[in-house]
Parts: structure tokens; C-alpha cells; sequence
């Protein structure tokens, strides 16, 4: 590519990736008067990996896109079926129904509003390279439709661009606790069948498959094989994705069956979780750039709209004062890693290859109605899990198992494993440990 000699712009943030976490944080920015680019490499925003899934309406209300969505035909969901082998739970929440919007619409709106808000969108400019002066980063490098390389000056660069962010390779952000997930994510759309408002989220020993609908008589229908599962989907191709989650669970299946397939299998496996340094001088990263956590869990959009709410307010707080803001900065990455540290363990485990443990589900199926609230909260990233999944209840239910006839060196072993693992997540967070442990520890 060659620079192209035209004058360089100059603008207060320059957000690299248009889509939930770059579009929400644009939004912001420009309402409260900055000057602000987005640069997207697509030249439309179309769909994009993601598990779609809202366990509530609070951010998208915030950000100003739920009345536009359940307008577009997004059906609120205010139900969720949960099947773990033979236990089965219900959680209800009429007030504060979920919501599983197609990427290309969210994103578009998210989009809509960030340019309603003065923010300049340019699609189909991809950032090449960052400007820097000594270790500060300065400004972008945008590639033009022409092939040409355009310079912009900005006093603060925002990664919003994914797990693999280039922006977070170029300035060389530290990452830590990172594991891979333990299984996969193979899903396809269809249309032409009206489904049910409610989420089904159901789990066969390793296997975990759920369906949900995306629009009136759109779906989504989702496998997540554990890593070495024996059906591989690229060889079968997409006519061995519904047989696959009818040995998972018939009922979703039924479900399924008759609707119109819409492209064919999306899929991802052994993808990164991770946490990152989110700041440095001149830069900052937003949404998946900056903390991943396990698919599994579905709370990625969710943690992306909470993430450049947060970086939004902590910047526009001392704005004025560009000295102060490096501290505040870091008063914001503290929090956000003490926020989202509990859920993140807890996608690992969600996310683990391995079918759940007797005590875990044990636990699981002595939960009373507070509890089953309270597990509901956690899903829906409301409730940090280690606020449920506490020693003392673990204990109990340990207990109870011995005195149920269960042997208890068996119950013991479960037991101690689970310990010895969450001391020693204790120990990785607190060294911000390049590798978070394995749960091989539990096994």
C-alpha cells in the first residue's frame, strides 16, 4: 500500500470496529461531543460469530435499541428451559424478558445511533497500522478503497475490533488468565416456522445444544461438541447438525425440524478467553478486545454493552484533565477485572469438555426456589456465580450426599479437587498469571 499525500485528520477518538462494543462506545463519545471515527473493515455489517443471546432488556433499553428491535420483530423471551441430564429447571422473567436479536440488525442500529449522535462511520476502511510518537500511540492508519494509506490523528485509539484484536497485537497488550474453550459452537439459521418465546438450553453428558428464536418465524439452532466429540461437522456438513442435537435432546429437536435452512453451518472451536491490559498511552480496548470470556456462558454482548458503557464514563470524567486520566483509566481496568472475574471462571466451567461432576450437580438439584432465582441471575449476568457457588453451600451438599449413601471418599475427592481449584484461581488472579489454571485439576 502506498501513504497517500493528502492532509491528515485529526479527531478526539478514533474506534476501530463498528459493531456492538466500538458502535455503543461511539454513541456515547459523540453525544457528549467528542469528535469521533469509526473505522469497520466490513464494508456492510452482516452476521458475525455470536451467541445472540440477551438474558435481559437493561442495556439494550440503555442504549436506546429495544423498542427498535422488538419493533423489527424480535421476539421477547420470557422463559428459559434448562435440561442438565435428567434435572430440569424453569426460570421466568416476565418483567425482564431476553431477547436474541440477528447480529446484522443489532449491529446496524447500534451503528445508527452512533451516527444519529455526530459520530463519522466509515465502513469498508479497515486500520492498517497505528501512529505513534516515542511509546504513545497517536493515531490510526486507514486503507482506503483506492488502496492508498490515509494517516488520522487522535488523542485516543479504542481497539473494539475482537478476541484477535489487531490493535491490542500492535500495541502489544499484556493478556492473562487465558484458556481455550473446551468446546465448539456449530449453528445455523433457518426460517418459516414460528417457535415458542422461551430459550431452550438443554445438556447430555458432555453435549450441550440449545434453540432459540431470532425474529417471528426465525431461529437459531446451536451445537456446542465437546472438544474431540467424533461427529465432525466439516466433513458431515450442515445435514448433521439436526440429528446431532436430537441425541442431545429430541425436544429441541422437534422443534427444529421443518424450518427453511438459511446459509449454511457457522462455526468456532477452541477459540481464546483471556483478559487484557484494556489501556496504555493513547490507547484503550473495548468489548471482546479487551476480556473474553467462555461462549458457553452467552453473556459477550451483554459484557461488550456493559464495557463501553463503563470506558465511556471513566474517560468523559476526565477528559479535560489528559494527565489524570492514565489513573483513571486504571481504576477502571481494576473494576472491570473484579467485575468480571467470578463469570469468567464460571463460563471455563461451562465451557469444560467434561460431563459435570456428581457433587456440582447434586448442588444443582437441591437449589430451592431462591436458589433457582439466584442461579437465573447468574446466567443472565446480574449475580457474580461465586455469590451462589459458595463453600458453605458445597459443604452442605457434600454432606448431604454422605448421608444419602454416596461413599464418602468419593464425595470427598469431588470435594477437594473443587478447593484445590479455586485456590489456585485465587493465586493466578492475584499474579496475573499468563495461563489461568486447568480444570484437568478437577478431574
Amino acid at each position: 500500500m502506498a501513504v497517500t499525500p493528502r492532509t491528515t485528520s485529526t479527531v478526539d477518538v478514533a474506534v476501530v470496529g463498528g459493531r456492538v462494543a466500538g458502535a455503543a462506545l461511539a454513541a456515547r463519545l459523540a453525544r457528549a461531543g467528542l469528535r469521533v471515527a469509526v473505522y469497520e473493515r466490513a464494508v456492510e455489517l452482516g452476521p458475525t460469530l455470536s451467541t445472540h443471546i440477551f438474558h435481559g432488556t437493561q442495556d439494550l433499553r440503555a442504549e436506546g435499541v429495544y423498542a427498535d428491535l422488538v419493533a423489527a420483530g424480535v421476539p421477547p423471551l420470557p422463559e428459559v428451559q434448562v435440561r442438565l441430564d435428567e434435572l430440569r429447571l424453569t426460570f421466568r422473567h416476565p418483567d425482564d424478558p431476553g431477547l436474541c436479536p440477528p447480529r446484522e440488525l443489532l449491529d446496524n442500529l447500534l451503528l445508527d445511533r452512533a451516527r444519529a449522535a455526530g459520530a463519522q462511520v466509515h465502513l469498508g476502511r479497515p486500520v492498517v497500522g497505528l501512529l505513534r510518537e516515542r511509546d504513545r500511540v497517536t493515531g490510526v492508519e486507514v486503507a482506503d478503497q483506492d488502496g492508498r494509506v490515509r494517516p488520522v490523528r487522535a488523542r485516543l485509539v479504542v481497539g473494539a475490533d475482537g478476541r484477535s484484536s489487531p490493535v491490542a497485537r500492535w500495541v502489544r497488550a499484556t493478556q492473562y488468565l487465558t484458556f481455550r474453550s473446551g468446546r465448539g459452537q456449530v449453528w445455523r439459521y433457518f426460517r418459516g416456522k414460528r417457535l415458542p418465546r422461551v430459550l431452550l438450553w438443554h445438556r447430555a453428558g458432555a453435549r450441550l445444544a440449545h434453540i432459540l428464536p431470532t425474529g417471528e418465524e426465525e431461529y437459531y439452532l446451536c451445537a456446542q461438541p465437546p472438544v474431540g466429540d467424533p461427529e465432525d461437522f466439516r466433513r458431515t456438513g450442515p445435514d448433521a447438525l439436526l440429528p446431532w442435537v436430537e441425541r442431545v435432546s429430541p425436544e429441541i429437536a422437534e422443534l427444529a425440524s421443518g424450518g427453511e435452512p438459511v446459509g449454511g453451518l457457522r462455526r468456532m472451536s477452541g477459540y481464546p478467553c483471556f483478559f487484557r491490559q484494556p489501556f496504555g498511552p493513547g490507547w484503550a480496548l473495548a468489548g471482546d478486545a479487551g476480556h473474553a470470556k467462555d461462549a458457553t456462558i452467552g453473556h459477550g454482548i451483554t459484557d461488550a454493552l456493559r464495557n463501553s458503557a463503563t470506558l465511556a464514563t471513566a474517560l468523559l470524567s476526565t477528559w479535560d484533565d489528559q494527565s489524570a486520566l492514565p489513573e483513571r483509566l486504571g481504576e477502571w481496568a481494576r473494576r472491570r477485572d473484579e467485575a468480571e472475574l467470578a463469570n469468567f471462571w464460571y463460563s471455563q466451567e461451562l465451557g469444560d469438555a467434561a460431563p459435570v461432576g456428581a457433587l456440582r450437580k447434586a448442588f444443582f438439584r437441591g437449589l430451592d426456589a431462591t436458589g433457582v432465582r439466584r442461579l437465573d441471575e447468574v446466567m443472565a449476568d446480574k449475580r457474580d456465580a461465586d455469590t451462589l457457588l459458595t463453600a458453605t453451600r458445597l459443604a452442605r451438599t457434600a454432606l448431604n450426599q454422605v448421608l444419602s449413601g454416596v461413599p464418602a471418599p468419593e464425595v470427598l475427592r469431588e470435594a477437594g479437587v473443587l478447593v484445590r481449584l479455586n485456590l489456585l484461581r485465587r493465586k493466578a488472579f492475584r499474579e496475573r498469571a499468563g495461563q489461568a489454571p486447568s480444570l484437568a485439576v478437577s478431574r
